[in-house]
């Protein structure tokens, strides 16, 4: 039985295909606030006739289920795209800049495989960019299928190359943190430093 968030996503991107066209890409970040770590951004167009029964903004799920619905979504989608921001690139060019780097990049490389441009790109809010046409709304990852599904690979991914980097660095803590600061974050820079994959921009706080 589907949930009701599912169906409510569902139905608000079936109505933008009404109105648009079938091709409705979703796009959304994953590290935007971190100390640690690169800024990640996903796109993803999905098949309108696919069930992706439990998929939702990835802050409301587990890390389980994020990991099987990351699977699902990958396989069954149209296409999608994800793009990382190393941390000195963020520092070279500041936070907005990557930001709308990592989200058309990542729209680029999603649009390469099918027949016509997207109908649509749904963003939740962030910097003013070149995709037309568009619809830029708050949670967006709460609202719309195709955003929801690009909130579970971006976070999805960027969790990954976090969980990588706490195998070399341990003590930093960055599987729990996943990049953020947290007192034993801090502790850590105060000891050891700041490494390749922080961001040297970012102030502790």
């Amino acid at each position: 039985m589907k949930s009701q968030a599912y169906i409510e996503l569902k139905k608000f991107d079936d109505e933008l295909r009404v109105k648009y066209g079938k091709y409705i890409a979703g796009i959304d970040e994953c590290g935007r606030g971190s100390l640690a770590g690169p800024l990640v951004a996903a796109c993803v167009i999905l098949d309108e006739r696919q069930v992706l029964e439990g998929v939702n903004d990835s802050k409301k799920l587990t890390e389980k289920k994020r990991e099987e619905l990351y699977q699902k979504i990958i396989t069954s989608c149209i296409s999608h795209g994800v793009v990382e921001i190393p941390a000195d690139e963020i520092d070279k060019h500041g936070i907005q800049q990557a930001n709308l780097l990592a989200m058309v990049t990542a729209a680029s490389q999603a649009t390469k495989y099918i027949d016509e441009m997207p109908h649509l790109y749904v963003i939740d809010q962030g910097p003013k960019n070149k995709l037309n046409p568009q619809l830029m709304i708050p949670k967006a990852d709460s609202t719309s299928l195709a955003v929801a599904a690009a909130s579970i690979i971006a976070k999805v991914h960027h969790d990954r190359v976090l969980a990588k980097l706490h195998e070399e660095y341990p003590e930093y803590d960055l599987i729990s943190n996943k990049g953020y600061i947290t007192a034993k974050h801090k502790d850590a820079v105060a000891k050891y430093g700041l490494q390749y994959f922080h961001r040297k921009s970012y102030q502790l706080k």
